[in-house]
């Protein structure tokens, strides 16, 4: 089965697979922050602007996380690319990562076929 992923204008686009799903997560990590760097040094309404784009920002993070944990992995290596993926984001606190996140993770590792 194809990995359908909807970008913010609706359309829907197919991913190449794992590697860019993680791409696609590091770089909404880097998002969040870039933007949480620069609201942490603001003041007044771009203060309020700032947090308002952090917080959507966030939002796509976690989708971005969700899709790359859920992702079908199609050999060893995808699953290996994952798991010192999910590895690194846990040893390095980049990104909160939630019960549902790891069971999906493990779930697509299970359904690998032999």
């Amino acid at each position: 089965m194809p990995i359908q992923v909807v970008c913010n204008n609706g359309v829907v686009e197919e991913a190449d697979g794992v590697p860019n799903l993680i791409a696609a997560h590091r770089q909404a990590v880097a998002m969040v922050e870039r933007l949480g760097k620069r609201w942490t040094g603001a003041e007044g309404p771009d203060a309020t602007l700032t947090g308002r784009r952090l917080d959507s920002v966030m939002a796509e993070e976690v989708i971005a996380r969700r899709r790359a944990a859920a992702a079908p992995v199609a050999d060893v290596v995808e699953m290996k690319m994952k798991a010192a993926y999910f590895c690194r984001l846990l040893g390095n606190d980049w990104c909160e990562i939630d019960v549902d996140d790891l069971r999906a993770l493990l779930d697509s590792f299970a359904k690998l076929q032999a």
